[in-house]
């Protein structure tokens, strides 16, 4: 049998411990609900504090990191080999589990679609997905069992970018933004942000609905200025409304740029630096989680 290394981004996440004020504007809620109710929901998250992330798509391969079709200038069609090569056959999900379970962690998050838009799950959304590949199973089905069977609560990243949707807009963190500000319309020529808007809450809708309780949905990531993108975007008022119903118990990051929104978000995240001050708002402190 064929061997594909894979070489996984696996961050460690860390949350303080001491009980913050709750974010967002009650007199813009995206969801009714009282602070007693919102402590009980989030009771969990504050006191297991340890939990793994799992960054995991086709740029495991490559063995660098998650941005690198950007970063190294990679075309779609060279890009799309490694579609084609993605066969992770020594993949064990119960034994990353059990190691997750010895080591102390009480939940874990994996990338359900990164920014380079494949999809660990199966979509009927989009072809660009783990049953496509040479490895032809659904890759959330099998993680979600195993790490359920030990005893571990379970989210999900998902990426609001896409570069592989042929009607999500050119940004400035696309590949494909160019250098000269003049290019982008003519490079957006042909595409529908309305189109993409609809898929994105159509997939947030699949991985909410087709593997029982999520427990955590952490969404990636706003932008907003010049040629950037935030929630009008994304349609994120109406997305974390769909959110909330379809999981009332989910705790959500806050990167959908709803931070005025009661309901719109739970906590922050502080990445890739070391966090030197309790993160507030307004003078008052905020849950976090760093990784």
């Amino acid at each position: 049998m064929r061997t594909t290394l894979l070489f996984l981004l696996i961050g460690i996440f860390s949350i303080p411990l001491s009980q913050a004020q709750s974010p967002g504007n009650k007199e813009m809620a995206i969801w009714n609900e009282t602070e007693a109710e919102k402590t009980e929901r989030m009771k969990w998250w504050t006191e297991d504090r340890f939990g793994m992330f799992i960054h995991w798509g086709l740029y495991s391969q490559l063995a660098r990191h998650e941005w690198i079709k950007k970063y190294e200038t990679i075309s779609d069609e060279d890009y799309r080999k490694y579609f084609e090569l993605f066969n992770p056959d020594l993949f064990d999900p119960a034994e990353w589990a059990a190691k997750a379970k010895a080591a102390g962690m009480k939940y874990t998050v994996i990338t359900s679609k990164h920014h380079e838009g494949f999809c660990l799950f199966n979509s009927e959304y989009t072809d660009y997905n783990a049953t496509n590949t040479p490895y032809g199973k659904d890759i959330i089905k099998e993680w979600i069992d195993a790490f359920r069977a030990e005893g571990l609560k379970v989210g999900f990243y998902y990426s609001l970018i896409d570069w592989n949707h042929p009607h999500y807009t050119i940004d400035r963190v696309h590949p494909q933004s160019p250098a000269r500000t003049e290019e982008y319309a003519r490079l957006n020529e042909g595409r529908d942000m309305g189109i993409y808007r609809q898929f994105l809450k159509d997939q947030v809708r699949e991985i909410l609905t087709n593997y029982g309780k999520i427990d955590m949905l952490w969404l990636d990531y706003s932008f907003p200025g010049e040629f950037g993108k935030g929630r009008d975007d994304w349609g994120s008022v109406e997305l974390m409304k769909m959110v909330r119903e379809l999981q009332p118990g989910i705790i959500v990051n806050d990167r959908a740029d709803l931070k005025e929104y009661w309901g719109g978000w739970d906590f922050t995240t502080p990445e890739q630096f070391k966090v030197q001050s309790w993160p507030e708002i307004d003078g008052e402190k905020i849950p976090w989680e760093t990784c």
